[in-house]
């Protein structure tokens, strides 16, 4: 691959990246025949605002070596504006770049795509107006997450009072999902539920399109196990889910109050309504032939 400018982006807050990510980014992309690359600490506070800047270079490859959040915001950013970006595991789950590269690691992806790149169109899910390229889960596991990151970062009362939240929105929460013209299940509608959750592409039976899961009657147990790291086991052949495929859905609270999501790993602020379509071809990155 004759690349005449890289920039390479990295983010050492992300799971498995570490402080000297950049001196180690460099070396494998040397060993791969990549010289002179632009090596660059990510922003923690403008990660979006520096992709797009750093896009607007036009480089012939745009590296990016961060978690699925990280991965998210250059899809949506710089997946858009150029094909020749290259997303790198760097992260504790890395759904994206599963999706994307299989199980290799951050310095053999690097090697192949190097060798023989390949351009690959993603399809996503949109909620409102954010994107997100493997899954969301909307409603009380969104705030059972909040809590095991306070606990994990030894915020114990944080994570108590916010525990006690998320058993509250457990039992009070109402979300109502209905179809737009994605599919048809018992008139058009998922069970009245707390817990709603969507994959995409390749995370899906089919392993393309949209699906939408739905679990009646959650109790705390239940809800626990829909916490962000075991969405993508077993939890949607469990009994009492319900699982369609769909290419758009409105979701609402029947309280009005705003409904907790995360998408891609990541909290957002959405409201009390959602939206949530398919679009088949959303951004473009680079794979190995």
């Amino acid at each position: 691959m004759d690349v005449m400018k890289t920039v390479a982006l990295f983010n050492p807050a992300s799971g498995s990246v570490s402080a000297d990510g950049g001196e180690r980014l460099r070396v494998v992309l040397e060993n791969a025949g990549v010289r002179d690359a632009e090596i660059i600490e990510m922003d923690p506070d403008d990660r979006k605002g520096q992709m797009k800047k750093l896009a607007a270079v036009n480089a012939d490859l745009f590296v990016v070596w961060g978690g699925d959040g990280t991965l998210k915001d250059a899809l949506e950013t710089v997946g858009q504006i150029t094909p020749n970006l290259l997303l790198l595991p760097g992260g504790t789950m890395n759904l994206l770049p599963k999706a994307i590269h299989g199980d290799k690691t951050w310095d053999q992806v690097i090697i192949d795509v190097v060798a023989s790149p390949k351009r690959k169109m993603l399809p996503a899910g949109k909620v409102n107006d954010e994107l997100f390229f493997c899954a969301m889960l909307a409603g009380a596991p969104a705030r059972f997450a909040e809590a095991r990151e306070s606990l994990r970062r030894g915020e114990l009362v944080k994570a108590a009072t916010q525990a006690r939240a998320a058993i509250d929105s457990l039992h009070s929460m109402r979300l109502d999902a209905r179809y737009v013209d994605g599919y048809s299940f018992d008139g058009g509608r998922l069970p009245t539920t707390s817990i709603i959750g969507a994959v995409i592409g390749s995370l899906t039976k089919e392993g393309k399109g949209m699906e939408v899961a739905a679990l009646a009657s959650p109790t705390t147990g239940g809800a626990l196990n829909v916490v962000w790291t075991s969405f993508f086991s077993d939890w949607r052949s469990a009994p009492g889910v319900t699982v369609v495929p769909a290419t758009s859905l409105d979701i609402g609270n029947d309280s009005g109050e705003d409904i907790p999501v995360i998408m891609d790993g990541e909290q957002i602020e959405v409201g009390s309504r959602v939206r949530l379509t398919l679009v088949e071809e959303a951004a473009q990155c680079l794979t190995a032939a």
